[in-house]
């Protein structure tokens, strides 16, 4: 679906009729008895939850980067929400739901840097229901993640660390609405992991994988299942829905959705641009720490693929 189709989209979600339609259908899939009354019942706070987060969003691109991560985050969060309410229509059953379900770490003032900070993963909160709901994320390997480390699964992102490391911490591996991966060999060698093994591990993460072989250079897998844009949690992709990418790096290959990954990184934003607004004010003005090019660049990046990564998780549900 090309941008247009999915504004298009977004414009036929303000129709409180269609929404009935749309999350009635929703709720049948999902075995809810009641399926027509809950969806009368949440239609109007669907709508309403669309509208908030257009306004953050839209507030978010006319502001200032000082406070642009709090926007963008609270956008983020209110699409979030017009997603559960597709698979979940008593959303919040409780009130610890309410709370951000991830913490940051305290700073040390003289040498904090942005890319070690980290931010941890809680038991309860919006972060641990919203990847069990949205993604079937259950559990995590690791609760702990890096500012770099998110950073580094963002596609966009891969040109801004070749010009400063000349390395890429991504690559291509196929396109949306195919079939078939491309894996370069280099990487399955540096995993240490035979080409049986690493289709295996590609079907554990629900990519279900029918047939491989390889070459001198490259791994060819197929599957029986068409990828939509923005629908694994294993493979990124860029804002324009038209490539898939996987992390170089090991350590990365679990599922792990991008939305996840904006969550984090705009949480920690927003928190630093509210309350650590010393460092956060020195960052913006004096230019002079190595941070600053990353976030403003993955801000860039994140204004404009929030609404189209939520946008197709709703589409997807039609």
């Amino acid at each position: 679906m090309k941008d247009k189709n999915l504004s298009a989209f977004y414009h036929q979600l303000k129709s409180i009729p269609y929404v009935q339609s749309f999350l009635s259908e929703c709720y049948r899939r999902e075995n809810f008895s009641d399926y027509e009354k809950l969806s009368f019942q949440n239609a109007d706070r669907f709508v309403y939850y669309l509208e908030h987060a257009e306004t953050y969003l839209n507030q978010a691109k006319k502001a200032p980067v000082s406070i642009q991560p709090m926007l963008l985050f609270y956008g983020l969060t209110q699409l979030i929400k017009t997603c559960l309410m597709t698979k979940r229509p008593y959303y919040p059953e409780n009130t610890s739901l309410l709370a951000h379900g991830v913490s940051a770490r305290k700073r040390k003032k003289q040498s904090y840097r942005f890319l070690q900070d980290e931010v941890k993963i809680q038991q309860k909160g919006l972060f641990p229901y919203l990847t069990s709901h949205l993604f079937s994320i259950h559990q995590f390997t690791v609760d702990k993640f890096s500012m770099e480390q998110l950073l580094k699964r963002v596609p966009e992102m891969s040109e801004l660390y070749d010009i400063q490391h000349k390395e890429k911490p991504v690559i291509k591996v196929g396109n949306p609405g195919e079939k078939r991966l491309l894996i370069p060999l280099d990487i399955v060698n540096d995993w240490h992991l035979s080409e049986n093994r690493f289709a295996d591990k590609l079907s554990h993460y629900h990519f279900p994988v029918k047939d491989w072989h390889s070459d001198q250079d490259y791994l060819y897998i197929t599957s029986d299942r068409i990828l939509l844009p923005f629908e694994s949690n294993l493979f990124s992709m860029d804002a324009e829905g038209s490539c898939l990418y996987l992390c170089k790096n090991r350590t990365f290959f679990y599922p792990f959705h991008e939305v996840m990954t904006h969550f984090l990184l705009l949480y920690n934003l927003s928190m630093i641009c509210r309350y650590e607004t010393e460092w956060w004010g020195e960052l913006l003005h004096s230019f002079s720490n190595n941070d600053y090019p990353y976030i403003l660049h993955f801000l860039s990046i994140t204004a404009k693929k929030i609404p189209i990564m939520l946008g197709y998780y709703l589409f997807n549900q039609t």
